[in-house]
């Protein structure tokens, strides 16, 4: 049982980490420039598109990592884990990268309620 649970911690914070990269990765070589977004001071309209994309793809990472936890046999306690945990990997990214304060706050603020979305949405749709 206990094995279960950490099992379920782990494959919902390498879902979300694994799909993050992905999708930056792809976002990367379909849009070379969004790769130095974080290095610089001001951005323009396009910066921000590829700022909101970036943050939507995270939140599809996390919905997903909730809904693998689910799947996995974790329960709300393993969720909340899973979810404070890439907050912790979050605050780590904005302290290295410092700019922009309003893209960490809004990732910050959105990882844990897309978490717990992945875990309703396997309780609603019944999968087991």
């Amino acid at each position: 049982m206990i094995f279960k649970k950490i099992f379920s911690v782990v494959t919902g914070f390498v879902t979300i980490g694994l799909l993050s990269s992905v999708f930056a990765k792809i976002q990367g070589l379909l849009v070379p420039a969004s790769m130095h977004l974080f290095d610089q001071d001001t951005w323009n309209f396009f910066d921000i598109i590829q700022l909101v994309i970036k943050l939507s793809c995270v939140y599809i990472s996390c919905i997903t990592g909730g809904l693998i936890t689910s799947l996995s046999g974790g329960e709300n306690k393993q969720h909340y884990m899973v979810g404070i945990s890439i907050m912790l990997v979050v605050g780590w990214l904005w302290i290295s990268t410092v700019h922009p304060t309003w893209f960490w706050l809004t990732l910050l603020v959105g990882i844990l309620p897309s978490v717990i979305l992945g875990r309703k949405m396997r309780r609603t749709a019944h999968i087991k």
